[in-house]
């Protein structure tokens, strides 16, 4: 069980922290508590720039990756904090990341009435239908004279406090099993196993069980991600170690969602042009985890042509780079067959620096690739090896290279983000 718990104020130092982090403390057999804070958020304002809202877009991945919230508030002028305000107000505009939510409100103050008319305004916001969270009731955590009840340790000494917060931290730990159980059986349905089994699906080429289907996504040596056509993250494949790590409940979000801001004209850029057709593929090479990665993106067509969506490859290509590097492709290391002329393969237009579904570029040790030719060289000196190669396997390459839309490495890069 993972929960967030978010510091109600922009304080340096505030009660409600030391609170949070006892909590983490106390409870870690019980769960793992993830404190998030609000101090890096800018004003709520509908007129603050989209790119100066990474703290917010950060802020909603790690509520979308938890089981449940927990909301720690002070009490300022029989009220909220300003701060806590804004932060809710950001949560629910134009987003649905507390919807259904399982949440949990605590709170400590230096008076004896603790928070309790913070807390009872913070439940009518939570309620809220733009919040709409699946609030945890009757059980109330009002820590009342903070500066008595902690030590210099930032332990909890007052035992009543700790018996109600025990009793409180179990209730809502069993509360937010009901709903992760509940949505468990569909999360398997859906990502283990194909929705109904014993279907058939015929192609021109063969036939197909929903189960074998499922198995070759989720076999396929590279990680595949798709947004649909209405620009909503729509499927990922099920594999182990992926470079861009999914959870079910992305499902569903817009790309504008599942990227950080500064990310999100360029993706926006690479599915408008796939949409409006004046491009089909786009290739990215970089480096990440540590090791070389492809990224590949594909419109996504019907047989007339009509756009469905944008799919994405993710592979590590060490391998096949180690081969070529080795000679594999020499013209003496396979057979005579290798002096037939293949026809050249489509020209891939190489990607500035974002992928189209994923938050790839938040990844620290992600390297922007060099933006001239990006997978022509080491094709093209495999191939001139080949003493007896007729074909210049990498013509044509170069030609991505012209386009200055193109080789600006910069353009979609979320490094900075980091």
């Amino acid at each position: 069980m993972k929960f967030v718990a978010i510091v109600g104020t922009n304080a340096d130092f505030s009660y409600n922290r030391v609170l949070l982090q006892f909590m983490k403390k106390h409870f870690w057999r019980m769960a793992e508590i993830e404190i998030a804070e609000i101090k890096d958020l800018p004003a709520f304002s509908k007129d603050v720039p989209f790119e100066e809202t990474t703290p917010v877009w950060k802020l909603k991945q790690q509520i979308n990756a938890a089981d449940g919230v927990i909301f720690s508030t002070p009490e300022y002028d029989h009220a909220v904090p300003a701060a806590m305000k804004s932060a809710v107000e950001w949560l629910s505009y134009q987003s649905k990341v507390l919807h259904g939510k399982p949440a949990m409100i605590v709170g400590v103050s230096y008076g004896r009435q603790a928070s309790a008319r913070a807390q009872q305004q913070m439940r009518k916001m939570l309620l809220s239908p733009d919040c709409n969270a699946n609030l945890l009731s009757g059980n109330e955590v009002l820590i009342g004279n903070a500066a008595k009840v902690f030590s210099k340790d930032g332990r909890l000494t007052d035992q009543a406090y700790v018996d109600n917060l025990e009793k409180c931290f179990t209730n809502f730990v069993e509360y937010a099993e009901l709903f992760k159980n509940a949505s468990r059986g569909e999360q398997l349905m859906s990502v283990k196993r194909p929705m109904i089994e014993d279907a058939y699906i015929s192609f021109p080429t063969g036939r197909l069980s929903l189960r074998e289907v499922q198995a070759i996504f989720n076999t396929i040596p590279f990680e595949i991600d798709l947004i649909d056509a209405d620009d909503r993250f729509a499927y990922y494949s099920d594999k182990p170690n992926r470079e861009h790590v999914r959870n079910v409940n992305q499902l569903g979000e817009t790309y504008s969602e599942c990227h950080p801001p500064k990310a999100v004209p360029a993706v926006k850029a690479i599915i408008d042009s796939f949409k409006n057709g004046t491009k089909d593929v786009v290739a990215r090479p970089l480096m990440m985890n540590g090791h070389r990665v492809l990224i590949r993106y594909y419109a996504l067509r019907d047989v007339d042509g009509h756009y469905l969506g944008t799919i994405e490859f993710t592979g590590s290509v060490d391998d096949i780079l180690n081969l070529a590097e080795n000679g594999a492709w020499n013209a003496d290391a396979t057979s005579s067959a290798s002096h037939g002329h293949a026809a050249p393969a489509p020209v891939e237009e190489p990607a500035p620096a974002m992928d189209a579904t994923t938050g790839a570029s938040e990844d620290a040790d992600e390297e922007p690739a060099a933006p001239s030719e990006p997978a022509a060289p080491v094709m093209s000196a495999a191939v001139q090896r080949a003493e007896q190669a007729e074909t210049d396997a990498s013509t044509g390459a170069s030609e991505a290279a012209d386009d200055p839309e193109e080789t600006d490495a910069d353009a979609m890069t979320g490094a900075s983000e980091n």
